[in-house]
């Protein structure tokens, strides 16, 4: 990417990421009731990369989307294709603020991944966010009878694929554009559930069909925005707007679905915020220390 510097301009882009990646979860949360999981992956993949497609042709970046690299998209794909499954399976069985909440694990994730996988270094005091952060997870989780349910693991699980989606795009950023690291993701999807979304169909009325393509270009918008804001400033300044989605997720919860975190819950956001917020920052200042 480019290095600019417009925090005002990229801060406007965050801001917008939060609402659409929001406005995506609250849909994908309102149509589990109606629809079975792989029926709304597979829309959510067939409008989202048509809305990438579309984007490319009316900026002329047909040819972004070529590859040198087909091995590592078909790879990425069928990784993204179980990652969109997990999320609606966590939307339709969880509160909608508990599932946001463990997605924001992803930063622990990559910071115990990168040293493995990128040879990058992990300072010190990073490691103790990360053990904190994960101390926070289980203050999300909480595997007691009365509140542990198989969509907070494969929400965590979720958040480890995406954790290491995100580590591969930046390995392969070297030679792939961002059109095509985003365009070859829902493919795999598109294929492999297509005939499960047949057998399970539910017919959608005129509205639902409005819902699922606002479903995938939201998403689509959200992303865009979201890689917009990282190039247009330092990630340290931009990337912590990115938890404002909790307060936006708890705003919409408890209008729709009267859903209210509880002390526990407030406790693992708490922790969870505050030791992504640290990873990001401190990692950008120690990577700029060793350049």
């Amino acid at each position: 990417m480019e290095r600019q510097h417009h925090p005002y301009r990229a801060t406007a882009f965050m801001l917008t990421a939060t609402v659409f990646f929001c406005l995506s979860d609250v849909l994908g949360k309102w149509l589990t009731a109606t629809y079975p999981v792989v029926q709304i992956t597979w829309m959510r993949s067939i409008f989202g990369a048509g809305a990438l497609l579309l984007a490319a042709a009316l900026t002329s970046n047909l040819r972004a989307l070529k590859t040198r690299r087909p091995v590592w998209h078909a790879s990425r794909s069928i990784a993204s294709g179980i990652m969109v499954l997990g999320v609606f399976y966590g939307l339709k069985n969880i509160p909608l603020a508990e599932f946001v909440a463990l997605t924001f694990s992803v930063p622990f994730f990559i910071a115990l991944f990168s040293p493995w996988l990128l040879r990058e270094q992990v300072a010190k005091q990073s490691w103790i966010a990360i053990t904190l952060g994960f101390i926070g997870v289980l203050f999300v989780l909480r595997p007691t009878p009365d509140h542990f349910h198989l969509a907070h693991l494969t929400t965590l699980g979720m958040s480890l694929i995406i954790s290491l989606m995100l580590i591969s795009a930046r390995y392969l950023s070297t030679t792939e554009t961002g059109w095509s690291l985003n365009f070859y993701l829902p493919v795999a999807a598109i294929v492999l559930l297509g005939y499960p979304t047949l057998v399970y169909w539910i017919d959608p009325g005129n509205l639902d069909w409005a819902l699922f393509a606002t479903l995938g270009v939201s998403q689509t918008i959200a992303l865009g925005c979201y890689i917009e804001a990282l190039r247009l400033a330092r990630a340290a300044v931009i990337a912590p707007l990115d938890y404002l989605r909790m307060i936006w997720t708890i705003i919409v919860g408890y209008l729709i679905w009267q859903e209210l975190p509880d002390p526990y819950t407030w406790t693992g956001i708490i922790i969870i915020v505050a030791s992504g917020i640290y990873i990001v920052r401190h990692s950008y200042v120690n990577r700029t220390e060793h350049a």
